[in-house]
């Protein structure tokens, strides 16, 4: 009679404790789920019903207990353990992935959480998401969403190992939810680019982009820029810990052109020598960071004593306030 009255407790009080007491930590592709139970002595049955079949095989696991055997009895379990009491059911689910977004709009940056939930709802006491590589065996392949916010960074991966977020415990409901999480103004610098190789085009388009210091840990994800009401364009942001300096990049400028003349100067058999004028006007009425690196063929010889050299080439940064011109000559050499 008393194990009957155990086991009928054990599974109220458990029932009770899943709809509540869930600790759900989510990653890129999957989450791990950690339930309270209260074992009755020997062996317990977990009625998982269809969460068993978006489980990675072999996750499930008795904690707090030795266990002895697992049976899977189609959407049911049976344990067999050595103990009883308070333990933790723990399991690996593949019907719950989340992500990192951003929005950056009039300087406030805002860190979004994007949960993807299937299957029924779940309740979670404590919830957090885990940005980073994590990696679970097929996972990937199945259900053909790689770890995105890595697979999409400039190396594949990020340096900085797993970005933590600590997100509202509360119910998730199947499909998908965002939820804002970090918030703060930064002051961002606006870049104007040409990045590439040396090109004796009379225009030259810019590449506009933003530059600020991570207020918090920056995990990698998508950027939306909005400013002055209009939206000026989505960009990856890179892996940034907190307080170093972020930078994205979002296609090119509408208003910002290079203008550029190329003169020969001096030619014979080995050689040839050329004047090359950019010039630049800053259109925007706020200032603006122009940012120049530019490539040249091999063997070359170049006199541009404002640039940093390169053995490829050089780069150059130039503070312009609103509507501020410029005027660079630089002279290159290029060995036949």
């Amino acid at each position: 009679m008393r194990k009957v009255q155990a086991g009928l407790l054990a599974l109220l009080w458990s029932l009770g404790a899943l709809a509540w007491a869930q600790e759900v930590v989510v990653y890129p592709g999957f989450a791990e789920v950690k339930e309270p139970v209260l074992l009755p002595p020997s062996a317990w049955v977990y009625l998982a019903g269809e969460k068993l079949s978006r489980m990675a095989p072999g996750s499930l696991r008795l904690l707090g207990v030795e266990e002895k055997e697992r049976i899977n009895q189609g959407t049911a379990v049976l344990f067999r353990y050595q103990g009883e009491g308070p333990a933790t059911l723990r399991y690996l689910y593949t019907g719950l992935s989340g992500e990192v977004f951003y929005t950056l709009e009039e300087g406030r940056l805002t860190l979004w959480a994007r949960l993807r939930l299937e299957g029924g709802p779940l309740e979670a006491r404590k919830l957090t998401l885990l940005a980073g590589e994590a990696p679970l065996l097929g996972v990937a392949e199945a259900k053909g969403i790689p770890m995105r916010a890595f697979a999409e960074a400039p190396s594949g991966e990020s340096p900085f190992g797993l970005f933590r977020y600590p997100l509202p415990p509360g119910r998730l409901e199947p499909g998908t939810t965002e939820i804002p999480v970090l918030k703060a103004q930064v002051s961002p610098t606006r870049l104007l680019r040409y990045q590439g190789p040396f090109r004796t085009d009379r225009l030259l388009a810019l590449e506009r982009g933003y530059r600020f210091t991570a207020p918090f840990p920056l995990a990698p994800g998508s950027l939306e820029v909005v400013e002055e009401g209009f939206f000026l364009g989505q960009a990856l942001l890179p892996a940034t810990p907190e307080g170093e300096v972020a930078e994205v990049w979002l296609g090119r400028d509408l208003e910002g052109r290079l203008e550029r003349s190329v003169n020969l100067l001096q030619q014979s058999e080995k050689e040839a020598t050329y004047r090359v004028e950019t010039r630049f006007k800053n259109p925007y009425p706020y200032p603006i960071a122009l940012l120049l690196s530019e490539t040249f063929p091999q063997p070359f010889r170049l006199d541009f004593p404002e640039a940093t050299h390169l053995p490829q080439g050089y780069r150059l940064e130039v503070p312009l306030k609103p509507g501020e011109a410029l005027t660079l000559v630089y002279r290159l050499t290029l060995l036949r």
